[in-house]
C-alpha cells in the first residue's frame, strides 16, 4: 500500500482592513454626546488595530450606542467580530456600514472576506468584485477576490486578479503566495516554485509559503528539497499541522515510518479532526503489521469523512491483509460507488472476489476496470490469470498479448500466456513463452517464477 498523495494548497485568511474613510466633521458645536461617541470610536479603533478584539469590540459598542449611523465604527466592529471568528455577527456589521454608505469599498472588501471564510463563495465574489469597482487600485481586494475565484475553480481569473494585486502593491508576498496556488492548482509547479520563492525572500517567516513550496517541490520529485522546505515550515509554526502533514508524507514516500508515523501524530494532536492524517497514519500502521492500530485509524478516517472513496478502499486493502475479504470486499464496494465505479477499487474488488472463489465476478470487476482504463497492464494481466481459471484460454491469450504490447519483459504475461497456449494445443508457441519467462525470472531473481516457468517446460519436453 501506497499512502495517499494530497499536495496541500494553504490559503491565506488574514483578514484586510483597508483605510477607512475619514468621518465628516460637523460645523455645529459637538455635543457632549457626540463627542463621547467620537472617543469611544478613537478608543475602539486603537485597540482592534492593537490586537485587543474583545475590547475593541466593546468600546465600538458604546460608540454605536451613542452614534448609530457611523459606518466606520461598523466597519471596524466587524473586522473585530471576524477576527474572533464571529463571520456572522461581521457580516451584519459591515452589510449596516454599506447601508449607511454604500460607496465604502472596504466594507464591501471585509464582507466579501467575511463570506469566504463561512464558504459562502456565492456571496463573496460580487462584494469583492464590488469593492474592486470603487476602488480599482485595493491591491486587497484583487488578492480575495482571487482568492475566492480560485476556491471556485477559476484559475485563470483567479491568476489575473494576482497579478493585478502584485502590479499594484509590488513588494506583496500574499498576492505571490497565492498566485503560486493557482499555478500550483494547474499544474505549473514551476511557476509556483518561483511565485513561492518570492513570497519567502519578501517575508522569511512566511511558513504557509515554505510548505506550498515543498508541495509543489514534492509534485516534481524533489524530495529532499520538500522535506527542507516542511522542516522550515515547522520550525516558522509549530501548530501548522499541515506542515507536519506533510513531513510525514515525505517520511513514509522514503520508506522512514517512523518518522512518518510521528509527524502525522503530531498533526493530530493539533488537529484532531484531520482525516487525511488518520487516513495516512493508518497506512504507515498497516505497512508495519500493526493492524488493528490501522484498522483504528482509518475507522477514525471514515467517520469524518463518510464520503471519501479512498478511506474505504485503505480500509478494504488493511481488511484483505488481515485475512478478511467479506469485509474487504464490502469497503471496495462503497468506495466503487462513491467514486463513479473507480478502476483501482475494482481491481482491488476482483481480488477480494478471487479470495471468495468467485472467479466470474473478478472477470465482471476486471473488465469494468478495463473499460475505464483500457491500458492499465494491472487490470489486464489479471483478467488473463482468471479467464485462464474460468478456461477461457483464448481470451486469456489476447490479455497477456496486450500486456506483453504494454511491457515486453513482463515475465508473468509470458508464464500466462504460455499456459494458455499449452491448453490451446500450441506446444512450441508454449515452450517459447515459458523458456522466455524462465529466463526473465532467473535475471530478476524470482526463484517461485523460475521453478514454475521449469516444471511447465519439463512437463511439455
Amino acid at each position: 500500500m501506497h499512502p495517499v498523495k494530497r499536495t496541500v494548497l494553504m490559503v491565506a485568511t488574514a483578514a484586510v482592513l483597508a483605510g477607512v474613510p475619514s468621518i465628516a466633521r460637523s460645523q455645529a458645536p459637538i455635543l457632549l454626546a457626540q463627542a463621547t461617541a467620537q472617543e469611544l470610536y478613537q478608543d475602539g479603533v486603537e485597540k482592534v488595530n492593537d490586537g485587543d478584539y474583545s475590547a475593541g469590540v466593546e468600546a465600538l459598542n458604546q460608540a454605536i450606542s451613542l452614534d448609530p449611523n457611523n459606518g466606520a465604527a461598523y466597519a471596524f466592529r466587524g473586522f473585530a467580530l471576524a477576527a474572533l471568528g464571529e463571520n456572522a455577527a461581521a457580516i451584519a456589521d459591515y452589510s449596516r456600514a454599506i447601508e449607511l454608505n454604500p460607496t465604502y469599498a472596504d466594507a464591501y472588501t471585509n464582507r466579501g472576506v467575511a463570506y469566504y471564510r463561512t464558504g459562502n463563495l456565492s456571496a463573496a465574489l460580487p462584494d469583492l468584485t464590488q469593492a474592486t469597482q470603487l476602488n480599482p487600485t485595493a491591491a486587497e481586494a484583487h488578492l480575495y477576490r482571487g482568492i475566492v475565484l480560485s476556491a471556485m475553480g477559476d484559475t485563470s481569473e483567479a491568476t489575473a486578479e494576482f497579478d493585478q494585486a502584485i502590479q499594484l502593491q509590488p513588494n506583496y508576498p500574499e498576492a505571490y503566495m497565492q498566485r503560486g496556488v493557482a499555478h500550483a492548482s494547474s499544474g505549473n509547479h514551476a511557476a509556483a516554485i518561483a511565485d513561492y520563492d518570492k513570497a519567502i525572500d519578501l517575508r522569511n517567516d512566511y511558513a504557509e509559503a515554505y510548505v506550498n513550496r515543498g508541495s509543489s517541490k514534492f509534485a516534481l520529485g524533489q524530495l529532499e528539497p520538500a522535506l527542507f522546505d516542511f522542516n522550515e515550515a515547522v520550525q516558522l509554526d509549530e501548530n501548522s499541522a499541515v506542515a507536519y502533514f506533510n513531513r510525514g508524507f515525505v517520511a513514509s514516500t522514503i520508506g522512514d515510518r517512523a518518522a512518518a508515523y510521528r509527524d502525522f501524530s503530531r498533526a493530530l494532536q493539533i488537529n484532531p479532526n484531520y482525516d487525511q492524517a488518520y487516513l495516512n497514519r493508518g497506512v504507515v500502521l498497516a505497512a508495519a503489521g500493526d493492524i488493528p492500530g490501522a484498522m483504528a485509524d482509518l475507522n477514525q478516517a471514515i467517520e469524518r469523512t463518510p464520503d471519501s472513496a479512498i478511506a474505504y478502499k485503505m480500509r478494504g486493502d488493511v481488511q484483505m491483509q488481515a485475512g478478511n475479504p467479506t469485509a474487504a470486499f464490502a469497503d471496495y464496494t462503497r468506495a466503487i460507488n462513491l467514486d463513479n465505479g473507480d478502476p483501482v477499487a475494482l481491481i482491488a474488488r476482483a481480488d477480494a472476489r478471487l479470495a471468495q472463489a468467485d472467479p466470474d465476478g473478478a472477470h465482471q470487476d476486471l473488465t469494468q476496470a478495463i473499460a475505464l482504463r483500457p491500458n492499465d497492464p494491472v487490470a489486464i494481466a489479471k483478467r488473463g490469470t482468471v479467464r485462464n481459471q474460468l478456461r477461457d484460454f483464448r481470451g486469456a491469450t489476447i490479455d497477456f498479448t496486450r500486456v506483453l504490447q504494454l511491457n515486453a519483459q513482463d515475465a508473468d504475461a509470458l508464464y500466462g500466456r504460455g499456459v494458455a497456449r499449452v491448453e490451446l494445443g500450441d506446444r512450441q508457441g508454449a515452450l517459447a513463452d515459458l523458456r522466455q519467462a524462465a529466463d526473465l525470472y532467473r535475471q530478476q531473481s524470482n526463484a517461485d517464477g523460475y521453478r514454475n516457468a521449469i516444471a511447465q517446460i519439463t512437463a511439455l519436453q
